[in-house]
């Protein structure tokens, strides 16, 4: 069975050649937003963000649910021949798409692009393969979707094709057929009149064939077209090919295949919309904007280790590495420390945003590109619109070596205009949502410390002669905080304060459940004030179906049949993972029917019972 998935167009299905109707264009952008990960799961608040952006309908999940089931009924009976069916499955991340990536248009593009460029240059076969990758464009990409998402990825998706484009001709003059590059270049430039590379790989094949005159006139109408639409000047590829045409020179072919090297790998000179004027003075500004005090991060060596290697490694893209994990596991104290330490691989300074993410009110992108704009000595007004500012910011950091640091981040869309293009930058994100994935950066789950980790940490914020007078006691304080700093820190500066208090006293108050989250915070160290603003975030019935969790013994398991209320046992699974993705539940197990069974543990169970108590449910749910 032939299975042709295609983006790079319409967004299509075809079995054996023949179209598979795929429903209205929403049902579409979720079918899309699966493909471009196909085999990976996207989660259900990734989904959203991609088809809806900020403006999601009321009761969305439910609407989510509706159109996946219907995506799934045309997936699964698609296939004429009777065989395997095209799978669109649910596991603990989200949905995921069954398919291969060579069923997918734009992998195979990709593939024959990554094969291309591996080839030497003048390898007859070049051609053909960078042909049959172009070949595969049917038009517009994500064709008939309307959406924020699409549009962003439709321009990343024309920007590749214009790299391929002009990899091809500069292959194919290489072979010395220039007839045909003028052909393609000039039809391609009517639906791309800005894309300096194809004007470059144009005015070449013109020189090519002898057209001197013509290649001049075309530099002219190539400067016209971006002074009149970008209000600048031609860049620095273009203008010295012009130099080269008025002296009399032939432009070195060497010179191209590493400007089309480099456009592969992301070096390239910026494209005119993002040359800016830049203030004389904004090359010596060196921001750094973390802040001054940082929790200590005992215990977390291996975590240290692993983030410089991803931050400090040769490579050929800008490095982006997302630290993920709960309330009270320490992301930010780990990204901060980390960070203080890399000024020597990033000298043009370090940017920290508190994006909010946990909060009601999340920073909007804008408003967080105009604060670094300002950091980076920029003019920036709240006036203009996200795509101005985005480019304006990308021109400000051309060039620099910046790490940037964003904490707390709630998803993509709030961090895709913050990060930089440019392979000498770097950035750290910190967030509590599993979901947020960047394409290329690595994701590391922070997870609790270990007890000889947690006995360190106590060690260093309380003191080495306080822990060896009790180590019993301040093992079992360790273990009562579960291994999270955020509330041995807040116990440790509770003790601090009290130097008459014992480790011992403060185990037995910590030992009454009804106490425990109250004695274990201290100031704004609050770890129930995390929960708090986690479980605000979350929908009405995953709020209910943690507050019934909570009056539950502490033993207790549970799968998604058990706690039904009403449910399908796919809704009331989606509900639980939504708990799992918030860190509020835990996978204990997956029996051997396939039944994912779930458990709410400690101190996230005592707040959920707390919340319980608070609504007044327990009553109803049986305790």
């Amino acid at each position: 069975m032939n299975i042709a998935f295609q983006v790079l167009g319409p967004v299509e299905l075809r079995i054996n050649s023949r179209q598979i109707d795929l429903g209205p264009a929403r049902q579409r952008s979720f079918l899309a937003a699966l493909l471009i990960e196909p085999q990976q799961p996207v989660s259900i608040n990734t989904l959203i963000d991609r088809v809806w952006a900020g403006s999601p309908p009321e009761g969305v999940r439910n609407v989510v649910y509706t159109y996946i089931a219907r995506l799934r009924r045309v997936l699964e009976s698609a296939n004429p021949d009777g065989g395997n069916p095209i799978r669109l499955v649910r596991d603990s991340s989200g949905y995921r798409l069954d398919v291969t990536p060579g069923h997918i248009d734009l992998h195979r593009f990709r593939d024959q692009l990554a094969r291309a460029r591996a080839m030497d240059p003048g390898d007859p076969q070049r051609c053909r393969v960078l042909g049959q990758a172009l070949e595969l464009w049917k038009g517009e990409a994500l064709a008939g979707l309307e959406n924020e998402w699409a549009a962003r990825l439709r321009h990343s998706l024309q920007q590749l094709k214009n790299d391929a484009l002009a990899e091809w001709a500069e292959a194919e003059l290489h072979a010395g057929r220039s007839a045909t590059v003028i052909s393609e270049l000039r039809y391609a430039l009517l639906q791309e009149p800005l894309a300096e590379l194809l004007h470059e790989q144009l005015i070449r094949a013109l020189l090519h064939s002898g057209q001197q005159a013509e290649a001049l006139s075309q530099y002219e109408r190539a400067r016209r077209v971006i002074a009149d639409e970008l209000g600048s000047d031609p860049g620095p590829g273009l203008r010295e090919l012009h130099r080269q045409v008025l002296a009399g020179a032939a432009p070195a072919p060497d010179s191209v295949r590493k400007r089309v090297a480099a456009v592969a790998a992301g070096r390239h000179t910026a494209p005119a919309e993002q040359r800016l004027p830049r203030p004389r003075e904004a090359a010596a500004h060196r921001p750094n904007l973390l802040p001054g005090n940082v929790a200590d991060i005992s215990g977390r060596e291996n975590y240290v280790d692993l983030i410089h290697r991803v931050l400090t490694g040769k490579r050929s893209r800008p490095a982006a590495l997302v630290l993920v994990g709960g309330a009270g596991v320490g992301k930010s104290a780990l990204a901060m420390n980390v960070a203080r330490g890399l000024g020597a691989h990033y000298p043009d300074g370090t940017l920290f945003l508190d994006l909010r993410g946990g909060s009601d009110r999340p920073l909007h992108a804008a408003a967080a590109v105009v604060r670094l704009l300002r950091a980076l000595g920029a003019d920036a007004d709240d006036g203009r619109d996200l795509d101005e500012l985005a480019s304006l910011y990308q021109s400000r950091l051309r060039g620099k070596r910046v790490l940037l640091v964003l904490d707390d981040a709630a998803d993509e869309g709030q961090i895709l205009p913050l990060l930089s293009n440019e392979p000498g930058c770097g950035v750290l994100v910190t967030s509590r949502h599993p979901s947020l994935r960047p394409v290329g950066a690595h994701v590391l789950p922070v997870t609790p410390l270990s007890p000889d980790d947690g006995l360190q940490l106590l060690r260093d914020l309380l003191g080495e002669q306080r822990v060896r007078a009790e180590p019993a006691a301040a093992r079992e304080l360790v273990a009562l905080c579960e291994g999270l700093p955020l509330p041995l820190r807040a116990i440790s500066n509770r003790l601090l304060a009290r130097p008459h208090w014992s480790l011992r006293i403060t185990v037995e108050r910590a030992l009454d459940e009804e106490r425990r989250l109250d004695t274990l915070s201290y100031g704004s160290l609050d770890y129930g004030e995390r929960l708090t603003s986690v479980y605000r975030q979350l929908t009405p019935l995953a709020s209910q179906f943690l507050r019934r969790l909570g009056c539950r013994p502490a033993s207790d398991s549970v799968s998604a049949e058990q706690v039904m209320s009403g449910l399908s046992v796919e809704e009331a699974e989606e509900v639980l993972e939504q708990l799992v993705d918030a860190h509020l539940l835990d996978v204990t197990e997956v029996d051997s029917h396939g039944t994912v069974h779930y458990r709410i543990r400690g101190l996230r169970r005592l707040f959920a019972r707390k919340m319980a108590e608070l609504e007044e449910v327990c009553a109803s749910a049986g305790r």
